[in-house]
């Protein structure tokens, strides 16, 4: 089902499907809330009882194949609106979040409250996420327009990022999030072990902490493709499983 919710400034479109246990899903930087198929394919394998929310962090235009990034505290908020919209639905008793990428600096910087289990699939940490300027502003065909980068994709869509977008990010000391985050509340951490984007990504401080579960994913890249995308939504269905 679909339904688009309002802010003052823009409108969210939200994919979801209702059960007494939400999973609410937090992409990553420059896609949209199906990208990859990495979503959409855990959303099909979740347990019986378990619905889901997909929505996007930005401004998606299908005609023209281009994904607009928003701000990082743009994001923040978006999410903070599709939780509580969640919660207001008819029969919803838990919710949860899965989160991928960048989306779990969204959801490390909200620290949402009243949240049943956080799964957080390879996130950036400072190495990795203070390259991601260099990273993607020298890929091949990369054009610099109107104070905004034009990023061509993987999947052929090109991602517009504004230059404030990176420089707003760079201020983001993404280790002390997930820290604050497993000092806030216990949460999941999903390793890619052959990281082809974050390949840099150090999680040495977060594995020992107490509240932080972390387990790796043997040869899986950075979106967990192939037999790692198996691996991951049998991993993720089994720890939601636990916690029915």
């Amino acid at each position: 089902m679909l339904a688009s919710l309002d802010l003052d400034d823009a409108t969210i479109t939200i994919e979801y499907q209702l059960a007494p246990r939400m999973v609410v899903f937090s992409h990553g930087f420059g896609v949209t809330r199906a990208g990859r198929g990495l979503f959409t394919d855990i959303a099909k394998a979740l347990p019986a009882g378990v619905g889901y929310v997909l929505f996007d962090y930005n401004e998606v235009d299908e005609a023209s194949a281009t994904v607009r990034a928003t701000s990082f505290s743009d994001q923040v908020r978006r999410l903070q609106a599709v939780l509580d919209w969640t919660r207001q639905q008819t029969g919803v008793q838990q919710l949860d979040i899965i989160a991928h990428s960048m989306g779990c600096l969204v959801v490390a910087e909200l620290s949402p409250e009243n949240i049943g289990s956080i799964l957080l699939l390879a996130p950036p940490t400072n190495a990795a996420a203070g390259k991601r300027r260099e990273r993607y502003t020298n890929v091949a065909g990369v054009k610099f327009t109107n104070n905004a980068w034009h990023i061509p994709r993987r999947d052929g869509t090109t991602t517009i990022v504004p230059e404030t977008f990176f420089t707003e990010l760079e201020q983001v000391d993404a280790e002390g999030e997930l820290i604050k985050l497993a000092l806030f509340r216990p949460y999941m951490l999903i390793i890619a072990e052959a990281d082809d984007v974050l390949d840099d990504a150090d999680y040495t401080e977060l594995m020992v902490m107490a509240d932080v579960t972390s387990l790796g994913i043997e040869a899986a890249d950075h979106n967990f493709t192939g037999a790692a995308r198996q691996k991951l939504v049998a991993l993720i269905n089994q720890q939601l499983q636990r916690m029915l």
